[in-house]
């Protein structure tokens, strides 16, 4: 059987999943195109459905529903859909590390996926998702995460209580910090990154252990947020 219309009640519901609001009432979250979809399967997540394009050859052992091109359009949020869809459960579970990212009102999507990649990268396994930022599980994100989500933790949580609740070294950006080659920090650590425009807020930053600059040599004024947090992640990685 094809479904064949946009209207059909299953089709609405999976629709859903486009917006924040259908994603976490449904605790679901939709990814698209191969490549995705094979590292969930590698990762073991829970993927519910596939929605696949008719005629196409994609060969996966789980439920598949088949829909026309109009359908496979109206459930995707590329120009050119790939063709096969996946509805997946999200992930709450905790990952065990010392090594941790908080976000504090990051906005980007593009932004936000290279920072899930690179802490996936450089063994930062847990990611808190702090006010103001960005969905997680928007598809702008999960497209430039390349399946990191599958690799680590993301929690929405209260900064402040995290931050307060960590046995370990906070560390943020801050115009005013020390160099950031003069740290010398060992042992747990949670590094902090802020909105682009903004930078870290004031409360957050008030409960930070240490304050750093990145120096720059060459004539721009800032880094991107995901530049700044790929050096230090690196710098601090295990």
């Amino acid at each position: 059987m094809v479904i064949t219309s946009k209207d059909n009640k299953r089709i609405k519901a999976v629709r859903k999943l486009l917006t924040k609001k259908g994603r976490l009432k449904a605790n679901q979250f939709l990814i698209e195109g191969e490549h995705l979809i094979e590292e969930a399967l590698k990762w073991n997540a829970n993927i519910l459905e596939l929605f696949v394009l008719e005629n196409s050859e994609f060969n996966f052992d789980l439920k598949t529903t088949v829909v026309t091109k109009n359908v496979m359009k109206s459930l995707s949020t590329l120009v050119t859909p790939p063709g096969i869809i996946a509805v997946v459960e999200m992930n709450t579970q905790t990952v065990d590390s010392n090594r941790i990212l908080a976000l504090d009102g990051v906005q980007d999507p593009g932004n936000l996926g290279t920072l899930i990649r690179t802490a996936d990268a450089f063994n930062f396994k847990r990611i808190l998702i702090g006010k103001d930022t960005v969905d997680p599980y928007s598809d702008k994100v999960l497209r430039s995460s390349q399946g990191s989500h599958f690799h680590v933790s993301i929690e929405d949580t209260d900064l402040i209580g995290a931050i307060n609740n960590f046995d370990g070294i906070v560390l943020t950006t801050d115009l005013q910090g020390e160099p950031l080659n003069k740290n010398k920090i060992t042992g747990p650590i949670m590094i902090v990154l802020g909105n682009e425009g903004q930078g870290v807020s004031d409360d957050v930053l008030s409960h930070a252990n240490y304050k750093v600059k990145i120096d720059m040599p060459g004539h721009a004024e800032s880094l991107n947020v995901s530049v700044a947090g790929g050096i230090l992640m690196h710098q601090y990685s295990l």
